[in-house]
């Protein structure tokens, strides 16, 4: 899996691309909320093109994970899904987020990421 990083302005953009495996990318999660934290910056757009959608399971822990690698409900992280039908396929993540407070949220368009993002 590949990624970049980059601030502009008030709002961190990552991009992350070419996963291939189900797993999650806990290690892509912690250098981004590692940057975000180390900017003090906490609205975060993700914008995402794999080549495999996550499993339920590893949403989940993903999600579950978020508060120890820097995440916190201050954080607003949208997730912008390039694969058609990986919004669907990633909806437990917005259940799993909501239910510990976090905001985190999947999207189809950048547009309606950075809507959300405020």
């Amino acid at each position: 899996m590949e990624y970049s990083i980059t601030a502009d302005g008030d709002l961190l953009r990552a991009r992350a691309w070419n996963r291939e495996t189900p797993e999650a990318p806990s290690h892509v999660c912690a250098a981004i909320l590692a940057e975000a934290n180390r900017l003090g910056l906490t609205r975060i757009l993700i914008e995402l093109t794999q080549k495999v959608a996550l499993p339920g399971s590893s949403q989940y822990h993903l999600v579950d994970r978020l508060p120890s690698l820097g995440a916190t409900p201050q954080h607003r992280i949208a997730l912008v899904h390039h694969t058609p039908g990986f919004v669907e396929a990633n909806n437990m993540i917005d259940l799993v987020a909501g239910n510990r407070g976090l905001n985190v949220k999947n999207f189809a368009d950048v547009d309606s990421a950075l809507a959300w993002l405020g």
